[in-house]
């Protein structure tokens, strides 16, 4: 799960050995900074009877065609996340369900960064976002069971940004 402000350091150890003799090491970093600005919201729903219950919330917000259910509210939201990086080095895009409510998928994500929509992660070698910055928009599918119990549920996902 992201956690507000989380920073991410990445390392590279140069070593340059001289005849084998002497060994002179230089650390070099470069970080990362995602801000969470909203987590991916999906509204509270009536639960199909016999059939599985799809609710998509896309990438802009909106709720998708494929939902087959009625909404018994209008709070929900697409993910929104700030990115920002001290380097030029690409980056890569990772995005998962941690599968943490049971007989309940979150599937079908949806990234949208520098106005493109990506389907399958991870994504490598994107352009790195810079000191000046980038908005990361998610969207997913959930699909619960027809066997899965009622009540609020909490899922889980992981978006990781790496620099290459």
């Amino acid at each position: 799960m992201i956690k507000k402000n989380l920073m991410i350091t990445s390392k590279l150890l140069k070593s340059i050995c001289i005849i084998g003799l002497v060994c002179i090491t230089q650390t070099v970093s470069a970080q990362i900074s995602i801000t969470e600005i909203q987590p991916i919201t999906f509204p509270t729903v009536l639960q199909n009877s016999g059939s599985s219950t799809t609710v998509v919330v896309n990438w802009k917000g909106a709720i998708g065609n494929s939902t087959n259910s009625t909404l018994l509210d209008n709070d929900y939201s697409q993910g929104r996340y700030y990115i920002t990086s001290d380097s030029t080095a690409p980056i890569d895009i990772n995005f998962i369900s941690l599968a943490n409510e049971p007989l309940i998928q979150l599937k079908n994500f949806r990234v949208r960064y520098k106005n493109v929509t990506y389907k399958t992660f991870p994504i490598l070698g994107l352009e790195n976002p810079g000191a000046a910055g980038e908005y990361i928009d998610i969207g997913a599918k959930v699909v619960a069971n027809k066997k899965s119990s009622q009540g609020a549920k909490f899922l889980q996902y992981s978006l990781s940004v790496e620099e290459q």
